[in-house]
Order: C-alpha cells, then structure tokens, then sequence
C-alpha cells in the first residue's frame, strides 16, 4: 500500500511539473551565444509579401535534416484551411494545429504579420502530413505535431527562414537539435526575427574589454519565495553609447510570451536603468513590470531586447 500511495505523489508531482514548466515555456539555451549576442548594426530591411516569398519554392527540401527514408512514409494528408498564426494552422476546417518544437510572436507582438504570412506561404491552402511526438494534444485541446508539406519540414523551416525561435518542451524532443541549429544559423545570417538593431554592437576600447552598446544584467532569483519579493527580480541595463537614446517603444521579453514596453524615456550615454518585475511608481530609471508572477525562470532563461522597430538590440541568456 505504501508503494501504492508512492507512485501517486511521484505522478502528482510529475503533472505539477509539466503544468509549470508549459506556463513558463521552455526553450533552449545557446551556449555559443555567449551572455549577450551582440553584432553588426543593420537597417530594418521593410517585410513586403514580395520580399517573405523570396526563397521559397516547392524544391525546398528540408528533408536532408532528418532522413530520406522519410519520404517512403506513406502518411493521411490533410488540408491547410486557415493560418492562424506562425506557429498555429488548422486543417480540414476542423482541427487546430500548434507546431511543435517551435515559437512565433504572438498577436500585436513585432513580425507576428511576418511569421503568420511566411506559414501562409509555406503551406497555406496546401495538403501537408503530421507526425505526432509524445504529446497529443496541449493545454487548449490543440494537436502538437510536426507538420510537412512535399518535401519541406515545415517547423523546421519557419526556424531556418529566421520568422520561429526553437521552443521545446519535454517529451516533445525529437527534433530539438535541429531546431537549435537552424536558429543558431538564422542568427548568424540576421534572417527575420534576428535583423539586428542600430544599436546591436560591440564598443572596443583600447586596453579594455569589449562591451555591448546596451549592457545587460539580470537578477532573476529573489531572495525567499520569488512571488512575495518580487522587486528582488529585476534586469539592469546600461548605455554604454555616447548617444542619450529615446528608448520609448522598446521591449524586454523573455523565452515565453512575458512582454514589457517602455514608454517614452531618454536613456542617457553612460547611464543604468534597472526594470523591476513587481510593483512600484517609474521614475528616476527605475521601472515596474507589475506582473502578477515572476518573470524570469531560476534556472534558465533567455531575456530578448528590442527597439521601437523591433529589431533586436540583444540577447542574454543564463
């Protein structure tokens, strides 16, 4: 009996864990990054439906990632109805697909209209196959699958293409690797969610260090239980520009879907502002999230800072 009672408090516990870690996300962390990834300034390059298609042609073939053998699978096709978003389709006018292994911006987040027509060209309207992991279906009732269009691994490429961010969540693994390397390249090559921002650059210094334009640093475990301290959560930026800089439309993100924005604020050269995650009055480069629950995991986390445009100033990840 007692081995009985055992074995139900390790899957209670087991539940408890999964419902955490898919309220908080779960994603993977690029040591190659470095604490922040930091790189050449660029220019918003302006997205237009001419310029998402480039590239893209029925020859794609992603398959050389995970097997040839894969292509003598004889799978039921279904058809894409309708997108959603970039990472959310639904077939046959009936079921809801979220792509596993995989994140787009959300709804009023920046390239959410870019991801979502991406998606759209990669597999609107036509007859894809699914290929289930461990995981049926998720929270909402939603099938989790890895999706494939002819030859093209869809989640795959939404992540090569630079418009989805690997985003796995155990079991769910099969394909994480790919999905961390095609982002690691997508970076390298500034592709959509990567365009870097002006003020993505290292500052060298003669006999010193080199340092990010913006310098970050996060505080992400409070002292005692991080929901009732929450203003011991923070993240201090530095400007380490000899430009003051209206920061005003900037946002900090974390690895799920927690946003910040700041409002209209001139970021002088040399100074630090620190955002807090709890409750408080901005002023004099302090500023409060206000969010309910902690922001920043006390593992691993991955902080992304974006400008006005939504370009990326930087990345930190611990």
């Amino acid at each position: 009996m007692k081995k009985h009672y055992l074995k139900i408090e390790f899957l209670i516990l087991f539940v408890l864990s999964l419902i955490v870690l898919s309220s908080c996300g779960l994603y993977y962390f690029d040591s190659e990054a470095g604490k922040n990834d930091i790189g050449k300034n660029s220019n918003n390059k302006n997205y237009t439906s001419e310029s998402l298609s480039s590239g893209f042609t029925d020859a794609d073939d992603s398959y050389e990632y995970i097997g040839k053998e894969k292509k003598e699978i004889k799978e039921p096709l279904y058809k894409v109805t309708e997108i959603i978003d970039g990472d959310t389709l639904i077939v046959d006018d009936s079921e809801t697909v979220r792509l596993t292994g995989i994140n787009t911006p959300e709804s009023g987040m920046f390239f959410y209209e870019e991801a979502k027509a991406v998606l759209a060209i990669i597999c609107g309207g036509k007859e894809i196959s699914l290929e289930k992991d461990v995981t049926d279906r998720d929270q909402y009732g939603r099938l989790l699958r890895y999706a494939f269009a002819g030859n093209v691994f869809i989640n795959l490429e939404m992540v090569k293409k630079g418009f989805a961010s690997a985003f796995t969540l155990p079991p769910d693994i099969k394909y994480q690797d790919l999905f961390i390397d095609a982002e690691r390249t997508a970076r390298s090559k500034n592709l959509g969610l990567w365009e870097r921002s002006e003020y993505n650059y290292v500052i060298s210094v003669s006999g010193q260090k080199s340092q990010a334009a913006i310098s970050i640093e996060i505080h992400w475990d409070a002292d005692g239980d991080d929901k009732k301290n929450m203003n011991d959560e923070y993240v201090s930026f530095k400007n380490n520009t000899d430009k003051n800089i209206d920061i005003g439309g900037w946002t900090v993100k974390d690895s799920a879907t927690n946003t910040y924005e700041f409002k209209k604020y001139c970021f002088k050269s040399c100074d630090e502002i620190t955002l807090y995650s709890g409750q408080g009055n901005d002023g004099e480069g302090n500023f409060y999230w206000k969010s309910n629950m902690p922001v920043w995991n006390n593992s691993t986390d991955t902080l992304y800072l974006r400008d006005s445009k939504g370009l990326l100033v930087s990345i930190f990840s611990y």
